[in-house]
């Protein structure tokens, strides 16, 4: 069971948040087999969007994505709704098992790494896109950064993950500094920020076979015992793909109209994989044409006039 936990500290502008993938992550890498270090780095990308879409107050998705000319050409990680999550990973070479561990700007080469808030349209709020510097070794490294820099919120983030071939997993930590309340005394925001301190002092502590095994509830204790905290109900998470049938017409109309009449002429079924999830998608000659239809705006009769017999059915990736 994916599982997310939002825990405070009693009187403290400190708040936190536990998750752990499991069934997330294996149906995420069902399809494909990424070398370890990527397979690591789409757990710790899902695990990311899930903390951060906790704390947003709107309905819409979160996302994570890369684009560079390395060993890692693209990945995307995403979390709708506060709840559902899917992500894949593009390598230059999908044969290449010998990728080791390596600083996140090397993977991706000349690139860059972008987080997005894309709220549903009816909420009549605008998307946000912000860049996560690549100057620091890790994921982990580079988002304590980009909440430091773009959202003003000093942040500490561990990420450990399990490679059992049964049971892949990945667990988040973090921990996150908030403004001090106006109206606090001096000696208010000086045991605040002297809280802060020792909170994460102990957080770096954390080993990565006691975050990865432990239970939020031990975990905490373990770590801040002599700090009172108090742990949230969770909220469930799962993997749901996007995909839909509207979405893929849209992908046959962007061959443009020439190449998709083309391909009505020569096969009598076209099939269209999601790469998220590995849903196929079936049209005959007939839900082609509509498709083709509706792109060029004609009626039916006009598209079919003059086609030639059709071949064979072949199947489009």
């Amino acid at each position: 069971m994916d599982v997310l936990h939002r825990f405070s500290f009693i009187d403290l502008p400190i708040r936190g948040q536990w998750v752990r993938l499991e069934e997330s992550l294996s149906q995420a890498t069902q399809y494909r087999v990424y070398p370890k270090p990527i397979h690591e780095m789409l757990g710790q990308m899902l695990a990311a969007v899930a903390m951060v879409a906790d704390n947003i107050k709107f309905s819409g998705a979160i996302t994570l994505q890369s684009r560079g000319d390395g060993d890692l050409v693209r990945s995307l990680a995403e979390c709708q709704d506060q709840e559902f999550l899917r992500g894949i990973m593009h390598l230059q070479n999908p044969e290449n098992n010998a990728l080791t561990q390596q600083p996140l700007a090397q993977w991706l080469g000349n690139g860059q790494l972008a987080l997005s808030l894309i709220p549903n349209k009816d909420t009549g709020m605008q998307p946000y896109q912000g860049f996560v510097s690549l100057e620091y070794d890790t994921l982990a490294q580079c988002l304590e950064h980009y909440f430091v820099t773009s959202e003003q919120l000093e942040t500490c983030l561990n990420f450990a993950s399990t490679s059992t071939e049964s049971a892949p997993s990945v667990t988040g930590l973090l921990l996150q500094r908030l403004p001090d309340d106006p109206q606090a005394t001096e000696i208010e925001v000086d045991a605040a920020r002297n809280a802060w301190h020792t909170l994460t002092t102990l957080a770096a502590t954390v080993t990565d076979e006691e975050l990865s095994q432990l239970d939020a509830q031990t975990l905490l204790y373990r770590l801040f015992n002599e700090h009172p905290c108090r742990l949230h109900e969770p909220r469930q998470l799962s993997y749901r793909c996007t995909c839909s049938r509207e979405k893929t017409d849209t992908t046959l109309m962007m061959l443009g109209g020439e190449d998709l009449r083309t391909l009505i002429e020569e096969q009598s079924e076209i099939t269209v994989d999601c790469e998220f999830c590995g849903n196929r998608y079936s049209y005959d000659r007939e839900s082609a044409t509509q498709v083709l239809y509706k792109l060029t705006e004609q009626t039916p009769a006009d598209i079919n006039s003059d086609q030639n017999p059709p071949s064979e059915p072949k199947t489009l990736h």
